[in-house]
């Protein structure tokens, strides 16, 4: 070591190789004591998506209300000859039908009466089920679809859509239904024909484990096993698939997450192995290629197994995002504290001196570049958003983790190693390395003699020297850019998530070809709560229902009707008003008679209203005196009352929204309904109402993100002036240095709406990971330029040594973490491709930045060679 080192950078160095070896078996013991913790420890549950607000309280509301009685799986056939209602394939379906209802999972499945589209329920009903039963109880032809004609086939569906609950069959059919008038036995026949049909099957939730629906990603088991039930379902459904084609709707959205997560963790790997494989090429150097490797193994546990211990939920981001996150950071950390050693040992040191050198030289710039990304990860915690804090807390811990192993830990590692192996230099004395060459000797004025080095040197002083063509050009450019980044769109698209070749994404454009989702909708929801048994509520209710019918967001039945997915509570008071024998059985178990004297389909008075209530709570709504029309769990998912609790009703409206594929369609849908609710929160018989549902849900949570990246980029940008300020003690220096942090994102959010890619719970962390590696590499570039102005002639000769060396080492960091990345743009998971790809294009933006913008700021804040720029204020020195 050299004598006479005074600066904190030195006195730090010391330490560390004078307690190396408690140093070294510290961090191993560390991170076995964190080995545990990741399989004792893993998160049950996953982190949630939802900002919280009002949508998301009224859905909570809604689903300890109204838990729903009955599990929906929902699924579309296709014909292989683009007419379902044949018998070749309604025969197929039907057959299928029966091996559901007659399997293992027919206990489990919904029997009843669907009064709404009144007809029995027996798991699963379609077409199949109405032509077969029709064809059945007709005399004079066929005795079912088994051994029917196709000709006997669509005049079984010409009297089935012409009858009662005809307008229902047709429904489910492909929006390219369509019918050819015929005369067939003298009488018009409409010969109909549908490419598709679409149905659903019902199964009992209490028995498959109760609970609400899962709107979001979950890992909870019970979610779990209704989408094993409902991929049985379909497999059973499918059968052999000879005459159609079958897919589910979105029916395993978390097992899809969790397999397809598993098929990408090979191109994970393959892009670390990449990574690894361009570090011991740029090094040129296996040994240590195989050192980062287990580096990265260690930061990989640190990263787990600290998650866990603050308890951390999983979620994509923190799981798979932040691991391939840090591996660029760990990679940055080890290849310029490794290089700055390497350009020692070129000097002829021996491993100890070496280091001392070359990591008193660097490990300021590392302290600095890890504080400053732990700032910039951890600004996401003023998200709101569970799982995006979760992302920022996760990144935190693994960037000093990075810090302590990949730029400290291994250092002194491959130190002792090479001490014990009598190894003087890497590669010996007459072959320098590749990074060798490039680097610049710290205690030199000159600079590599490598060729890679002159052209890149050359490159950022002839750039410098035309600094303002170069800063007025960027601004330009920059103002192009940033004009298109505000114009990236937030969309949460299921099918940005999964492969195009997946069911779930396969099922879901199959139902965009053949139902017009425009015309019915996807289903919201409009919580109200107050006193209603008072006529003054349900009017207010049957007015807001009338206004919701000229809302042209809202979906319409071919009536013209507001689309609505369940009954109301009127319709529930009429069912009971408008029946004698409802009437009788209220009056004989509460002792109150029901009239109707203004013939408006409601009971006359609170009282008799409040008595319904009670009876229907209890029993149900009777359509006779065998049958009911609704049970009473029925009617507890549309009306909640207990009797004598003195708590207030509430009651459900479901209907369709239009457009929803559209994030300014949700806006514009929120803002017409919540206008539409005014006049009902007005009336003083309404306590509370609100909108919520699945795609209001992601209308705020997308809103949210937008948000919080709003918010979190100034937060982050800020706190980095404040601490880059505070560490040089210059405010310019801190504006030279963070000026292209600022300009990497504004590039890449360009670059990403070029690309056609949207924001996301996702794609909205790339922008932390930008300030991160951004305000990583800025740091290196300008504290080397830093030490080399204390000694340099002139500006240019700094510059030009500062190039050469850490630009060396930066282009080869830079490198190593695009080229492996770019090994996710292959993912079959569009999620991972697009992060990979936006990832590789965000590494060579920064360190574009970093080479070519940051050198023209730094000649014009650091100010002249040679001046005052006091060792205290570097808080390093060269060596």
């Amino acid at each position: 070591m050299i004598e006479g080192r005074t600066s904190p950078a030195d006195r730090v160095v010391r330490l560390l190789l004078k307690y190396s070896g408690w140093y070294i078996v510290g961090l191993l013991v560390i991170t076995g004591l964190l080995i545990p913790p990741i399989f004792l420890l893993a998160p049950t549950e996953q982190a949630s998506q939802e900002p919280g607000g009002p949508v998301f309280d009224i859905q909570e509301t809604v689903h300890e209300k109204f838990a729903p009685r009955i599990h929906i799986a929902s699924f579309i056939a296709e014909d292989r000859q683009g007419d379902i209602l044949r018998q070749q394939p309604l025969w197929e379906l039907y057959q299928n039908q029966e091996r559901l209802r007659r399997s293992d999972l027919g206990p489990l499945l919904y029997s009843g009466y669907d009064a709404d589209n009144r007809r029995e329920v027996v798991g699963v009903f379609t077409i199949a089920d109405a032509v077969n039963l029709l064809l059945a109880i007709d005399p004079g032809g066929a005795s079912g679809l088994q051994d029917a004609t196709d000709l006997e086939v669509k005049l079984a569906v010409h009297r089935l859509f012409s009858g009662p609950g005809g307008e229902q069959l047709r429904e489910s059919l492909s929006m390219d239904a369509s019918a050819e008038a015929e005369t067939i036995s003298g009488q018009r026949v409409e010969m109909w024909r549908a490419a598709a049909l679409f149905f659903y099957v019902a199964a009992d939730n209490a028995l498959l484990g109760g609970g609400p629906p899962i709107l979001g990603l979950s890992n909870d088991p019970t979610t779990l096993d209704k989408e094993r039930f409902n991929r049985r379902v379909q497999e059973i459904l499918r059968g052999n698939q000879e005459h159609y084609r079958l897919w589910g709707l979105a029916i395993d959205v978390n097992l899809a997450s969790l397999e397809q997560g598993r098929e990408v963790l090979p191109y994970i790997a393959a892009a670390i192995v990449l990574v690894l494989i361009v570090v011991g090429v740029t090094l040129r150097s296996w040994r240590y290629a195989v050192f980062a490797f287990a580096g990265l193994l260690m930061v990989l546990i640190w990263l787990k197994g600290g998650s866990n211990l603050v308890g951390l939920r999983s979620s994509l981001s923190l799981d798979l995002i932040v691991p391939i996150a840090v591996v660029a950071l760990g990679v940055d950390f080890f290849i310029h504290a490794t290089a700055r050693y390497r350009d020692e040992q070129q000097r002829g040191l021996g491993p100890t001196p070496a280091l001392a050198a070359g990591l008193a030289g660097v490990i300021a710039a590392l302290t600095l570049a890890m504080l400053s990304d732990g700032i910039a990860f951890l600004a996401n915690v003023t998200s709101g958003i569970e799982s995006i804090i979760g992302f920022g807390v996760a990144a935190g811990i693994a960037v000093v983790a990075a810090y302590l192993i990949m730029g400290m830990f291994l250092p002194l590692a491959i130190m002792r190693w090479e001490q014990r192996r009598g190894i003087r230099t890497s590669t010996g004395p007459d072959q320098p390395t590749l990074v060798e060459q490039t680097l610049i000797n710290p205690g030199s004025t000159g600079y590599g003699t490598a060729p890679g080095a002159e052209k890149l040197a050359s490159l950022v002083v002839a750039l410098a020297r035309r600094r303002w063509l170069v800063l007025s050009a960027v601004a330009v450019l920059t103002s192009f850019t940033t004009y298109a980044a505000f114009q990236l769109e937030p969309n949460l698209d299921v099918k940005d998530f999964f492969d195009s070749e997946s069911d779930l994404v396969v099922g879901l454009d199959k139902l965009a070809q053949h139902v017009d989702q425009d015309l019915s909708g996807e289903p919201g929801v409009i919580y109200i709560e107050g006193d209603l048994a008072s006529p003054e509520a349900l009017t207010a209710i049957e007015a807001l229902l009338a206004r919701m019918k000229q809302n042209p967001h809202l979906g319409t039945t071919e009536q013209g009707e507001v689309r609505l997915y369940q009954r109301t509570v009127l319709s529930l008071l009429e069912q009971m008003t408008g029946n004698e024998y409802a009437r009788e059985q209220v009056e004989a178990q509460t002792g109150m008679g029901v009239t109707d004297t203004d013939g408006n389909g409601l009971p006359d008075g609170p009282r008799q209203i409040e008595a319904v209530y009670d009876y229907m709570h209890h029993f149900g709504v009777p359509r006779d005196q065998d049958n009911l029309l609704y049970d009473s769990q029925q009617v507890r998912e549309t009306v909640f009352h207990e009797p004598g609790s003195g708590e207030e009703q509430a009651t459900l409206l479901v209907f369709g929204v239009r457009g929803t594929r559209e994030q300014a369609n949700l806006a514009k849908a929120r803002r017409s309904l919540e206008h539409d609710l005014i006049e009902l929160k007005n009336s003083p018989a309404i306590s509370a109402a609100g909108v919520t549902g699945s795609p209001f849900i992601r209308e705020t949570t997308l809103h949210a993100v937008t948000k919080a990246l709003n918010v979190s980029l100034p937060v982050a940008a800020a706190t980095c002036l404040v601490l880059v300020a505070f560490w040089m003690r210059s405010i310019r220096l801190a504006l030279a240095v963070v000026i292209p942090m600022g300009l990497v994102v504004s590039w890449l959010y360009a670059f990403m709406y070029a690309a056609g890619y949207q924001l996301n719970f996702v794609t909205a962390t790339i922008a932390a990971v930008s300030i991160g590696l951004g305000i990583d590499y800025s740091i290196h570039v300008a504290q080397r330029y830093r030490q080399e102005l204390r000694r340099a002639p002139d500006q240019m000769t700094a510059l030009r040594a500062t190039a050469s060396g850490t630009g060396g080492a930066l282009a080869g960091s830079a490198a190593s973490s695009a080229i492996g990345f770019s090994v996710l743009a292959f993912a079959p998971m569009p999620l991972f491709s697009a992060y990979g790809i936006i990832t590789a294009t965000m590494i060579i933006m920064a360190a574009a930045a970093a080479l070519v913008v940051l050198p023209s700021l730094l000649t014009l804040a650091a100010g002249p060679a040679g001046g005052p720029l006091k060792e205290e204020e570097t808080g390093l020195q060269a060596g």
